[in-house]
C-alpha cells in the first residue's frame, strides 16, 4: 500500500491459490489485483477555487483477477460410487452391492478466472451532508466451469469442463443526506444497482433447459415457447399447430409457430425450432435504503429493499389433485360462458396435457419486482440524569418490526425472495429494553 500526501493512493495484492479439486498439473492459480485513487479535493488548484459547496472529491480505479473452483470434488478422477440393487439369479431374487463409475472424468479441468475493472467516484457536498458514491464496472470470465452435455449412451453424468466465456457490465450508485435542525436530526441513504451478464464463446456447446446458457444469451436466460392465448374455438383448434396433437383441446394454451428446419414456420410446434429466448431470469434494478429520524430522546429508523424488474415464472407444485386458490374462478371451463372463457387467465385444468400447458413459455412469466419494508424501529432513550440517579449509565426501550409487509405482483402468500418452493419470510415484532451499567 502507498499513500502520498493523502492525495495519491495505490494498492497491490497477489494471491496464489491451490485446490485439491483439480489435478496436480492444474491445481494452482495466481490472481493479482491493483487499485489507485486520486483525491482531487486535496490538490492546491482545487482549494484555490474556493468551492465551499464541495467537501470531498476522489476518483478511483481497480483491476483484479479471481478464481472460482466451486464444482464437485475430484472431477478429474474416475471415482467409484457404491449402491445396492436387486438381482435375479437361479430362479431367485437377492440384494447385492454394486459399484460403478458415475461421472466422466476430465483431467485438465482447472480454475475459472474472472478479471474485473471498476471506475468509481466519491464526492461530498455541503460540509459532507450530501454524499454520492458511484461505480461502473465490467467483468470478463473465461474458462467457465460448466457441466458439458454428453450422449446418454455413454452411461456417465455430464462432466465439468472449462468451456465458456461471459462478460458482465453493471453499475452501483449510493446517495445519502444527513442533517439536523435544532433538536431534530434526520438522514436518508439510497442505493441503486443493475448488471447484465452475456454469454460468449461456449466452444459450440449449448446448455439448454428452461434456463439456458448459449452464445449471445444472458446468463440463465429463460428459454421457451411464445404463447398466443388459449384455444377458444374448434376452428382455431383444428387449424393451428400444437405441441401435442392428440391431447390438446379447447382451453389449452396456443403457441406460435416461430420457425422450422428451413428457417421459416413449418406448421408444427417443436422444441428444436420454436423455442426462443424469453428474457433474463435474474433481478434487475436492485435498490435499497434506510431513513433515520431523531427528536430529542426519540429515534425512528426504517430500512427497505426491492427489485425493480425480474422475469419471474409462475410455477405450481404438484398437489395431487388440488390446485392453488388463485386459479379458482379464473380458468377456462366447459361450464363457463364463451364470454367468461374469453377472459380466462389460466388454461383448463388437465393432467393429461400438462406437459403442453405447463411447458416453459412466456405465458407463465410476469414481473417479479417487489418492495419490502425490512425493518422499522422506534426507540426512546431515557435522560442521563434520570439514569445517573439510580446508578445506571444508560437505558433505552424500543419496538421493532421486521419484514412487516411486501408489495409485489406475486399471488397472495407467495414470497418474491423465496419463490414457490420455499417457506415465505415471516414477520417478526420485537419489544425490548437495553440497559448499560
Amino acid at each position: 500500500m502507498y499513500s502520498y500526501a493523502d492525495r495519491y493512493l495505490f494498492q497491490a495484492n497477489i494471491r496464489h491459490d491451490g485446490s485439491s479439486r483439480f489435478a496436480k498439473k492444474h491445481r494452482w492459480g495466481t490472481f493479482p489485483s491493483f487499485s489507485a485513487g486520486w483525491v482531487l479535493s486535496e490538490e492546491n488548484f482545487m482549494k484555490n477555487l474556493n468551492w465551499d459547496w464541495l467537501s470531498f472529491l476522489k476518483i478511483r480505479a481497480t483491476w483484479g483477477a479471481l478464481g472460482n473452483e466451486r464444482i464437485g470434488d475430484f472431477p478429474y478422477m474416475s471415482t467409484i460410487a457404491f449402491g445396492n440393487t436387486i438381482f435375479y439369479q437361479n430362479n431367485g431374487i437377492y440384494f447385492d452391492q454394486t459399484a460403478s463409475q458415475q461421472k466422466y472424468a476430465i483431467e485438465n479441468v482447472t480454475w475459472e478466472k474472472t478479471e474485473s475493472t471498476d471506475i468509481g467516484l466519491d464526492i461530498s457536498f455541503l460540509n459532507n451532508r450530501l454524499r454520492v458514491n458511484g461505480d461502473y464496472y465490467w467483468k470478463n470470465t473465461k474458462d467457465m466451469l460448466l457441466a458439458m452435455a454428453i450422449p446418454d449412451f455413454l452411461g456417465f453424468s455430464d462432466p465439468d469442463v472449462n468451456a465458456g466465456k461471459m462478460s458482465t457490465k453493471g453499475y452501483e450508485l449510493n446517495v445519502s443526506w444527513n442533517d439536523h435542525i435544532g433538536d431534530f436530526s434526520y438522514g436518508i441513504a439510497i442505493n441503486f444497482s443493475d448488471f447484465t451478464s452475456k454469454m460468449g464463446d461456449l466452444q459450440g456447446t449449448q446448455f439448454l433447459g428452461d434456463k439456458v446458457k448459449m452464445e449471445g444469451s444472458e446468463f440463465n436466460e429463460w428459454y421457451g415457447y411464445v404463447s398466443d392465448g388459449l384455444f377458444l374455438t374448434e376452428e382455431d383448434l383444428k387449424n393451428s399447430p400444437k405441441i401435442n396433437d392428440k391431447n390438446t383441446q379447447l382451453g389449452d394454451i396456443k403457441y406460435k409457430d416461430i420457425s422450422g428446419p428451413d428457417g421459416v414456420p413449418d406448421g408444427k410446434i417443436s422444441p428444436e425450432y420454436d423455442r426462443v429466448l424469453l428474457g433474463s431470469s435474474l433481478p434487475h434494478f436492485l435498490y435499497g435504503g434506510n431513513i433515520n429520524l431523531g427528536y430529542k430522546n426519540f429515534d425512528l429508523s426504517l430500512a427497505f429493499q426491492g427489485v425493480g424488474k425480474q422475469n419471474a415464472r409462475l410455477a405450481f407444485r404438484n398437489n395431487y389433485g388440488n390446485f392453488p386458490a388463485i386459479i379458482d374462478g379464473n380458468y377456462w371451463s366447459p361450464y363457463n360462458t364463451d364470454e367468461q372463457n374469453a377472459v380466462a387467465k389460466y388454461p383448463r385444468l388437465t393432467h393429461v396435457n400438462k406437459s403442453s400447458n405447463y411447458a416453459m413459455s412466456d405465458y407463465w412469466l410476469f414481473n417479479g419486482g417487489y418492495f419490502r419494508l425490512k425493518n422499522i424501529t422506534l426507540g426512546y432513550t431515557f435522560p442521563k440524569e434520570w439514569m445517573n440517579a439510580i446508578g445506571i449509565k444508560g437505558a433505552r426501550i424500543y419496538a421493532s418490526a421486521s419484514d412487516l409487509f411486501c408489495l409485489s405482483k406475486y399471488p397472495k402468500g407467495w414470497d418474491p425472495e423465496m419463490g414457490v418452493s420455499e417457506y415465505p419470510i415471516t414477520t417478526s415484532i420485537l419489544l425490548g429494553v437495553s440497559v448499560n451499567f
